[in-house]
């Protein structure tokens, strides 16, 4: 055995001397036939393949991660990657062959400097073969550039193979959710806000909605399964990788806001009203885009377990690496259970578990992710009542499969094609209380059973390349977006009404034995279509996208049989962007971005002085204005969005009754102006900020005949988390964080007033390349702190007290 385990060793090493010979043959051939570069030929040749991972954005930001994780130093003028972008780079690649990639597109190539090192120059055009030419702008340029000498050189830019990757905590380089294409954060004309990973970890974020908080003009609406993001004081959708999950349209059970966070690499916030990318129904203030972990040749092994006071209790598993030695086969696993003993107010046991494992392949142009998902789910049923048994709530059980595929074309051209699945079961246990009284009031309680099923799929394909028309860059887009959600007829049981308080424990099991039919079975139909053209032209970046969307549905009454359909109804929408690079680091940008909503009525009524029945109404029309900058800072550390907005949102129809003898009121508009901040980066070493303030003057349309609806959004909010990393030697490895949410009072929808109020929150960390440890407290003073949109004569709303949460991570 040791004699066959020696062998093998002498021929793994003698190997690379024999590829070495090879190498120093081939680099005395190429010299030798005359080539312009023998030196990047050389070291192209020398190099053995590294393994890269690095994501697509900024020319600047991506060659800096290239030149750190490669050892070389590279030197270029600033003006030559000014308003480029770069495909990124993943795989096994030598050294000549990761420049090509991460250069494709951009019109340079690397040269290898006499000194050491590299530089980049803009690519000569190749010369005719009978007669010559005059030498062309781009080739005088890069003769001058080869002719300069060291003096000028020292003006370029340097980045020294030391330098630490641009991947700067808390700031993203790039977005596709506004665009559906990579496209850096500086020039999509739009306000779009990322939460990355580090500021989920520096925060310990529980969930999709802590991890909002500190996004500008976000409230949150928490009452366990009835979960919603509000954005600009409107209700925004939420999507996973660009697509809506399965049946989400038809129940809150499958949003992807119950999606864990072990399985989130970032979330994204759109600001504005977008139809489009929405691909479909939505309300003009913005949209949430949750980016799942996807599989990657990096091995990642790491186990989180996390514990608190109120019965909080949290593991997480992370597994992802590649499944062959070329690494064209990647895969990734998540899995993650949850329990909280007190999730919301009085409610208890709050359970969650989610499973999910997926497989990659990267070859030849070709990408493709897919995977299934597993989730089991136990919340609170709507903040409706107390809790009988420990179990009581709404249970949910989901399974889902997904898939992503992208192939290039050539020429600058490619396809892509995503869809995914997700069937969910609910079954619900809860007690419906009448909503008066205050406090600890008894009140009328009823038992209330129910169980149903729905699935759905949603799929979307696309076509995108860019070309020129003369010094005018267009980078295009078009596509299909198909929706399909069902629903099961409803099973529910009613049981007898008794007394109890909100605060009221151990109350008899709900009864579920005589479970009848308590409405109809749905399904609903979207069609998406869309074309999108970016287009570029030096310092100037224009986004055109036009929509148009089709929708139908029909619902079979489960008692008669009848089938109520519901034609397809048509809306067309735009949206127009438009931003203007005063510098490398400074832009401006104003949109025009326009939403709907199609209504359908749940009753006979009467529509525009016709007979009673059902109609397909008119859409609603939002719309939204957006203006603001975007300032990189500190050598781009840093980056700050200021924006400004007015959203409206008209057309919206109401029943004043629910008899055949109804009509229609028409709503006035609803408005939303505002101003907004954000900040994110790490402005000195080790320090790490993110901060946000937004004013949002909200008021909804009146109604005719109809009380005053109050806003529930607070004009004034603002927040900061700031983290800082110990610097001296000695302490290396320890930080603290800490931070503050605020916001001013609103009345809630009785009119009465809530008033003003302030959150302070702090963690201590320790960490290593193997482990992390960090304790954190929540509500550090133990004020008492509303939720947002609670109602004092409810008695629901009230975020927790003092809270400390214990987090270790370790990488094995």
């Amino acid at each position: 055995m040791v004699l066959q385990n020696s062998r093998q060793r002498i021929l793994d090493t003698s190997r690379p001397l024999s590829i070495a010979m090879r190498l120093h043959v081939a680099c005395w051939c190429l010299a030798s036939a005359g080539f312009a570069t023998p030196q990047l030929a050389c070291a192209q040749a020398m190099q053995l393949e590294k393994n890269y991972t690095i994501g697509a954005g900024k020319l600047s930001q991506v060659l800096a991660v290239f030149a750190a994780r490669a050892g070389i130093s590279l030197v270029y003028d600033p003006a030559l990657v000014l308003d480029k972008v770069s495909p990124g780079l993943s795989g096994n690649h030598a050294l000549g062959d990761a420049f090509a990639r991460l250069l494709s597109g951009t019109g340079l190539e690397a040269v290898a400097k006499a000194e050491g090192g590299y530089a980049l120059r803009p690519k000569p055009a190749s010369p005719p073969l009978l007669a010559p030419q005059p030498l062309s702008a781009a080739n005088a340029q890069a003769a001058a550039a080869g002719a300069r000498d060291d003096a000028v050189l020292m003006e370029l830019v340097v980045v020294p193979p030391n330098e630490p990757p641009a991947a700067i905590w808390g700031v993203a380089a790039a977005s596709s959710s506004a665009t559906r294409t990579s496209t850096p954060l500086a020039e999509i004309p739009q306000s779009v806000q990322v939460v990355t990973q580090d500021i989920l970890a520096s925060q310990q974020s529980q969930s999709v909605l802590d991890a909002l908080h500190d996004v500008s003009g976000v409230n949150i609406y928490n009452r366990g399964v009835a979960t919603a993001v509000y954005i600009r004081g409107f209700l925004a959708p939420a999507r996973i990788n660009g697509l809506a999950q399965g049946p989400s349209l038809i129940d809150d059970a499958s949003s992807p806001l119950h999606t864990p966070l072990a399985a989130i690499d970032r979330i994204e916030v759109l600001k504005g009203a977008d139809s489009i990318v929405a691909n479909g129904d939505m309300e003009p203030g913005g949209l949430v885009n949750i980016i799942t972990k996807q599989p990657q040749a990096e091995p990642v092994r790491q186990l989180t377990v996390e514990t608190g006071t109120q019965g909080h209790q949290r593991v997480a598993l992370d597994l992802a690496g590649a499944l062959s030695e070329d690494q064209v086969w990647t895969h990734r696993t998540i899995l993650s259970a949850s329990r909280d003993a007190d999730a919301i107010d009085r409610y208890d046991s709050a359970r969650d578990l989610y499973f999910a494992p997926s497989l990659g392949y990267r070859h030849d142009g070709t990408v493709a992710v897919a995977g299934i998902s597993y989730q089991r789910n136990l919340q609170a049923n709507e903040g409706l009542g107390p809790l009988g048994v420990v179990d009581d709530g709404l249970l949910s059980n989901s399974l889902g499969a997904s898939f992503d595929l992208q192939q290039k074309l050539g020429s600058g051209w490619g396809w892509q094609s995503k869809g995914n699945y997700m069937r969910t079961r609910l079954f619900s246990r809860s007690y419906d209380c009448d909503p008066s009284g205050v406090g600890r009031a008894l009140r009328t309680c009823q038992p209330q059973a129910l169980e149903s099923i729905s699935y759905g799929w949603n799929l979307e394909n696309s076509l995108h390349g860019s070309f020129h028309t003369g010094p005018l860059k267009h980078t295009v887009l078009a596509g299909m977006a198909l929706n399909y959600s069902w629903r099961a007829v409803p099973m529910a049981e009613t049981g007898a009404p008794m007394m109890a308080t909100l605060e009221r424990r151990s109350l008899p099991e709900v009864p579920a034995g005589n479970l009848t039919p308590a409405g109809p079975s749905v399904t609903l139909n979207y069609n998406n279509w869309f074309v999108q053209d970016q287009m570029a032209w030096r310092r100037w970046h224009f986004l055109a996208n036009l929509g148009y969307t089709r929708a139908w549905s029909h619902s079979t009454d489960p008692y008669t049989a009848e089938v109520t359909s519901l034609h397809p109804l048509s809306k067309p929408v735009y949206n127009i962007g438009l931003s203007y690079q005063l510098s490398d680091k400074l832009s401006l940008y104003l949109n025009r971005q326009k939403s709907f909503v199609l209504q359908a009525p749940t009753a006979p009524i009467r529509y525009d002085g016709g007979p009673p029945g059902l109609y397909n109404l008119p859409s609603t029309d939002g719309k939204s204005l957006e203006a603001g900058i975007k300032l990189s800072m500190l050598d781009e550390r840093l980056l700050l969005t200021v924006s400004a907005f007015r959203a409206s949102h008209a057309g919206v129809l109401y029943s004043d009754g629910s008899d055949s003898s109804s009509s229609t009121l028409l709503q006035a508009p609803t408005i939303s102006r505002g101003v907004e901040f954000d900040l994110n980066g790490s402005p000195l070493p080790g320090w790490n900020l993110t901060a946000a303030y937004s004013y949002t003057d909200f008021s909804y349309g009146l109604i005719p005949g109809f009380d005053v609806i109050s806003s529930l959004i607070a004009r004034h909010q603002a927040s900061f988390w700031s983290s800082y990393d110990l610097q001296t030697p000695a302490w290396r490895g320890w930080g603290y964080g800490v931070g503050a949410t605020a916001r001013g009072g609103y009345p809630n929808n009785s009119g009465d007033h809530i008033g003003g109020q302030v959150a302070v929150d702090g963690n201590l960390r320790y960490a290593n390349k193997l482990w992390s440890l960090t304790l954190g407290v929540r509500n550090l003073l133990n004020r008492r702190l509303y939720g947002s949109f609670a109602n004092l004569e409810q008695g629901i709303g009230f975020e927790p007290g003092r809270v400390f949460v214990l987090t270790g991570r370790y990488n094995f």
